[in-house]
């Protein structure tokens, strides 16, 4: 009876987590300027650096679990 009490608390706590993250991801939305006017002289390109870096970030996981077992 205990080990589902505590499975169905994980359960729930997972879930409220989850929901909180996906519903107040729009809440910090800034809005554009007006006018639909764009500055793209605070553009950061996003590219094959970060590519890499994802990447590199997944190979080492996966090492690390590996290693573990």
């Amino acid at each position: 009876m205990k080990s589902s009490k505590n499975t169905f608390f994980k359960v729930i706590s997972t879930m409220v987590v989850v929901f909180a993250m996906v519903c107040t991801t729009n809440l910090n939305a800034q809005q554009g300027p007006p006018g639909g006017a764009t500055d793209t002289q605070d553009a950061i390109p996003l590219d094959g650096g970060l590519i890499a870096l994802v990447i590199g970030a997944a190979a080492f996981g996966v090492k690390k679990l590996r290693d573990k077992k």
